[in-house]
């Protein structure tokens, strides 16, 4: 199996190598010159040096080409590891010692990471994580993250451990810092030298940009993990990013449905196969049964991934809107009030909020929904599901010039849009709900698609 290929004729310039690693970024041609005050001539020539060196066509193959990282077969199999070093006196603190163990467990718990407590020989560590214990009227946990051995810190966090239920605690810390490793490897310029495997950093940076949901982030991660998904070695980590994408892909509407959900048939036999018992493979199998109209078998699967790991933000947000769009109310209201208190705040805004809204929609509480929705476009303008709530919200308000201005909107962010997204959305309501939400939505859907400049098909 061949896992890279070196170009041994020419290598980037440093220069080269700088825009590269901004492309990879996310970064516009316009912001790259402004970062290295070059002008847009410039930027150009350099990438079309950059496509004929990595020979690639255009920049997304440019920024998810791994021609220099030199990946070797075995680094699809590298451990994760992170070694712990907490004070020899933690034990004389009795919260912050339970909370660290606590912590220990929950992160173990996404079944990725290779952790100790101490150094081992010849071990090069991912990620350094250090604690240590103050004591003043509460007990407090001090938690820093470096980057391989480095004495760098990349992330630091104070907790106060102000509460008796320590687990509930160490899932909130769990997640905060299982966050935080993503960031802080997507961040990073891999190398072969990096401390982290090349399918971390991979799955790790396909992550991040896949909350942006635009279709070019699609075809990066597509681009990126498919080479890790689909031979006969592979990361697990990486079929399930891969497998959120398309899902994405077909909750989106880029490209063909069809295509979409055959690949995601395919991740999932090839998981279940390997390894059934899997909470990455559940996951898949959960994602696969839900675009196939099988909500029933999709929620059985997601429940299984909540129950082995409590801290998997993806499996609540998808149970969550099974139980609204199969009716079940109260189950989703259920739910969200346990998410909200175990995932941290951020993490909040971009999924449980979502769900929160739809069911005041459902409950004809328009104003609280639009207030919500308000939050979520906030922090992800692009999010469609909030900006229908808002319209949908207007709309039954008689709020006509606000609708519109949210259909303007709408059409700005996602010039593509269409009805096949809302027959996606509303995929397993009962067909009055169904009617009930595409009567009042009418008017996003105008005979004449110029009006919100976009040049649509509906």
């Amino acid at each position: 199996m061949r896992m890279f290929e070196h170009n041994k004729k020419q290598e980037l310039t440093s220069r080269q190598k700088q825009i590269l690693s901004l492309l990879r970024k996310g970064l516009t041609n316009i912001e790259i010159c402004k970062t290295l005050g070059i002008s847009a001539n410039t930027v150009k020539v350099h990438l079309a040096n950059i496509y004929k060196t990595l020979e690639v066509t255009n920049r997304t193959e440019a920024a998810s080409s791994d021609i220099y990282t030199e990946r070797r077969t075995d680094d699809i199999k590298k451990d994760l590891n992170i070694i712990f070093f907490r004070p020899d006196n933690i034990s004389a603190y009795s919260k912050a010692n339970g909370l660290y163990h606590s912590v220990v467990e929950s992160l173990q718990q996404y079944r990725i990471f290779r952790i100790m407590e101490t150094a081992e020989n010849q071990v090069e560590p991912a990620f350094s994580i250090d604690i240590s214990v103050a004591k003043d009227a509460d007990e407090i946990l001090y938690i820093s993250i470096r980057l391989g051995s480095s004495h760098e810190i990349i992330w630091a966090n104070t907790v106060q451990i102000n509460t008796d239920n320590l687990l509930l605690l160490a899932r909130k810390t769990a997640m905060l810092l299982f966050r935080n490793l993503i960031l802080a490897t997507a961040k990073m310029e891999y190398t072969p030298k990096s401390p982290v495997p090349y399918w971390w950093y991979a799955v790790s940076l396909c992550d991040v940009r896949l909350e942006s949901r635009g279709i070019e982030s699609f075809e990066f991660c597509k681009h990126m993990l498919s080479p890790l998904a689909t031979e006969k070695v592979y990361s697990e980590q990486a079929v399930y990013m891969l497998s959120r994408a398309h899902y994405i892909a077909i909750m989106e509407n880029w490209g063909n449905a069809q295509t979409h959900t055959k690949l995601l048939g395919e991740f999932a036999r090839k998981t279940m196969y390997n390894a059934p018992y899997s909470i990455y493979s559940k996951m898949i199998m959960g994602l696969y049964n839900i675009v196939t109209g099988h909500k029933k078998e999709g929620s059985s699967y997601l429940q299984q991934v909540i129950e082995e790991n409590p801290q998997s933000i993806t499996a609540r947000t998808l149970l969550i809107q099974i139980y609204m769009v199969t009716n079940q109310t109260e189950k989703a209201l259920e739910l969200i009030e346990e998410s909200e208190q175990i995932v941290p705040e951020t993490a909040v805004q971009a999924s449980i909020y979502h769900a929160r809204a739809f069911i005041l929609l459902m409950q004809g509480r328009y104003d609280e929904c639009i207030n919500l929705a308000r939050q979520i476009l906030i922090y992800n303008p692009r999010a469609m599901s909030a900006r229908l709530f808002t319209i949908f919200c207007y709309n039954k308000q008689g709020k006509t010039a606000d609708s519109e201005t949210q259909i303007k909107a709408l059409y700005e962010e996602h010039p593509n849009f269409g009805k096949p997204y809302i027959d996606q959305l509303l995929k397993g309501l009962n067909p009055q709900m169904k009617t009930f939400f595409m009567d009042s939505l009418k008017n996003v859907f105008p005979k004449d698609a110029k009006t919100h400049q976009t040049s649509t098909s509906l």
